[in-house]
This record gives structure tokens, sequence and C-alpha cells, in this order.
């Protein structure tokens, strides 16, 4: 019986609705849209780059470090209830943001942050996935998967237009409102860790197609070409967050963009990361994933190049950048994926994109930190922006040094 037709049918994509929900708004509240607030704390607190940021690197070290725990815990008690409490952690969170005065207090607020989105995040929401779709799984993760790019286009020109009518405290809480709305109550009401019938499809596909070939971990780890794929996409990472978390505050400070054109700004990028998933997904099915890697990071740097000559004064340099960039943003996060996937698909592959996940989260907190550190050591971001032109090119030569030993596919 068709996977849509089954009795399971309407529940599922209840769920499935459920979970992109949730990954729209968390994911696009916490990592696409509180780096808008950036220059607002500066003026309210005089912080620097480097201290308004700091507390941004807490969240993604937090992250990294509870991602295998939150992991392990998964594979004993519901990821419904694991998820609840990471919701309500946020909202919980985001309001006491609202309430920050000194930095100590944001770093932690951000901590909580991590934490409560590595029990919510993309892991137990993938395996949820995993337990209510079979047939139809590749589409339900691509659902799932650019329910965050929407979130990032959406929330960005809401909170914009919050702060146009009122303080970026309102923002915050308005923000925690809109996580207990469009996430807890989902999470509460329709979501399910899985079909009634789980223990049995569930023992049918494991005998129809359980995968038993592909490297073990201990395989992954002793083969060179593993360290030449994590340092390119630990370069991209530390490239992709270090753009990301900086970006308001370049437009503002070092450019000066008009504050109120920053949402809508970052808005066009997600919105064009929509059309750079597709895109790049469909390249990565047809063409080599090697090379579809490399026009990514091209992309990803000729978007970096449009930044490094933005002029404040031209809303056509400005969406030109948002657009090359949000293209390239996600065309590499895609790729990355559909890569590794090539190389250690198999019984061990989800333990060995975790720790990928892990190294490209610490190289993502780096790039928030260095970037800082290089804006108030030197008064401008560029010689980040050459940095990272650097290692979007060390990337390029670690994928080529990688090419020649990758693994054929089977032919379907």
């Amino acid at each position: 019986m068709n996977e849509l037709q089954d009795t399971n049918g309407s529940k599922k994509w209840w769920v499935l609705i459920s979970l992109s929900l949730i990954y729209a708004s968390t994911n696009g509240i916490l990592l696409h849209t509180l780096p808008i607030l950036y220059p607002k704390l500066i003026d309210s607190f005089g912080w620097t780059q480097s201290q308004v940021t700091l507390p941004a690197t807490m969240f993604f070290v937090v992250g990294a470090l509870t991602s295998l725990p939150a992991g392990v815990l998964l594979d004993r008690i519901s990821p419904r209830l694991m998820i609840c409490g990471g919701l309500i952690a946020i909202a919980g969170a985001l309001y006491g943001y609202s309430m920050v005065s000194e930095l100590w207090q944001l770093t932690m607020v951000y901590a909580l942050l991590g934490t409560a989105l590595s029990a919510c995040g993309l892991v137990s929401n993938m395996l949820i996935v995993s337990r209510w779709f079979t047939h139809v799984r590749g589409r339900a993760t691509g659902i799932l998967l650019m329910s965050s790019s929407i979130g990032g286009a959406i929330f960005p020109l809401l909170v914009g237009n919050l702060l146009d009518d009122g303080s970026w405290r309102e923002a915050l809480r308005w923000l925690s409102l809109i996580i207990i709305i469009f996430a807890v109550l989902p999470a509460i009401f329709y979501l399910k860790d899985q079909p009634l019938n789980f223990v049995k499809q569930a023992s049918k596909d494991a005998t129809a197609s359980i995968v038993t070939h592909g490297p073990t971990v201990i395989t992954a780890l002793k083969d060179s070409r593993f360290y030449l794929l994590a340092l390119a996409t630990g370069a991209v990472w530390f490239t992709i967050v270090g753009v990301t978390q900086h970006l308001s505050v370049f437009l503002s400070s070092d450019i000066g963009v008009d504050f109120s054109k920053i949402p809508l700004i970052f808005s066009t990028f997600f919105a064009c990361s929509i059309v750079g998933k597709f895109m790049f997904g469909w390249l990565g099915d047809h063409f080599n994933k090697t090379l579809m890697m490399i026009i990514s990071i091209a992309t990803l740097a000729t978007g970096l190049l449009l930044l490094r000559i933005v002029d404040s004064a031209s809303d056509f340099s400005l969406f030109s950048y948002a657009v090359v960039a949000g293209i390239g943003f996600s065309g590499a996060f895609t790729m990355i994926q559909l890569l590794f996937a090539t190389y250690y698909a198999g019984s061990s592959f989800g333990k060995i994109l975790a720790i990928l996940m892990l190294v490209d989260t610490l190289s993502g907190a780096l790039g928030t930190r260095v970037l800082a550190e290089i804006r108030e050591a030197s008064g401008s971001y560029l010689p980040g922006i050459n940095l990272m032109f650097g290692l979007l090119a060390v990337a390029v030569i670690a994928l080529l040094i990688a090419r020649p030993q990758q693994r054929r596919e089977p032919h379907s």
C-alpha cells in the first residue's frame, strides 16, 4: 500500500508539519535572526564587536559538546519529551534574554539556548522522521531541512518590523511567544514518537533493506580522506557561521548601512538559500559531487567578494551579495551532506556524521570568535574576510586531494 494512503498517512504528515514548524522557528530564530540584534546591543550597552559575539561563541561550543550526550539520551527516552523540554527552555531563555543587563547574563542565556537546541534540534527531528517515513523519507527530510531556510526568510522581517515599532527587549518577548505558539504547542498536541505499527514495520524494513556495507567508525578515523573532508567542511563552516554571526555588525558599523535594510538583507539571504538547496541537491544527484561541492564553495567565495566591495548606498550591491552568498551558503551545506554520504554511507554513517557535525560546529564557534578578535585588533572586518578566502581555498585543495580516492557508488 502506498505510504501516503496507509492508516497512519494523515498522522505522519501532521507530524512532519509539526517538526517543520519546530525546525523553522528554532533555527530561523536562534541561528538566522538573533544576530540582527547585535548592533542594538552595542548601542544599548557599549559592548565591542568581540564582546557582543562572545555569547554566540558559547552557543556553538555548548551545542557541540552537548550534542553527543543528547544523542545518547535519545536512545533511552522519548524524543518527543526531549523536544518539548528543549523548546520550553528556548522560550524561557528568549524571555530571559529580554531582561539581560550584563554580558555574563547574555552568555548564560546563549549557553542555555545551545543546550536546549541539542535536545530539540536536527538529530531528534530526524529520528522521528526516520520512524514515521520509509518510502518517502527523502522527500520528508527535504521538507524538514527546507523549513530552516523558510524560517530564516520570515523571522528577520518580523523582527525588523518589531524593532521599528518598539525596543529589542520587546522583540525578544514576541519571539519567546512565537516559540510557544509555533513550536511548543504543535509538539505537545501533534508530535508523536512513532506510528502504532512502528515495531512491526521496522522489523520488515530491517529484513528487507538493512545496510551492512560501508566503513566503520574506526575505519573512517584511520582514513586520511576523512581528515581532508573534515578540514574542508570545517573551513566552510568557519566561513558560513562567521559571516552570518557578524554580518549585521559589519553592515551597520563598518559599511554604514541603514539598520532598517538589514532585516531584509538577512531575509533575502535565506530565501535564496532555499533556491541553493534545491539547485545543488539536483546537481549533486546528476553530476560529480566533489565538483559540485567545489562549485558551491566558489559561489560562496563570490558572495564574500561581493561583501568585501559592497556599497552602502547601492541596494543592488547589497542584495547581489545576499543572493549569491545565500545560494553558495546553502549549496555548500547541502553538498557537505551528500558528499559525506558518498564516502561513508553504511551501517556506521550516523556515528561518522555525528563526529563531522561536532567538528563543523566547533569550527563555526571558532569562526565567530576569530572574526571578532580580528575586528577588534584591526578596526576592520576586511582582514577577516581575506582569511576566509584563504580557508575556502584550503577547502578546495583538500577536496581535490581526497577526490581520487572517492568510493565508486553502485549503479541503481
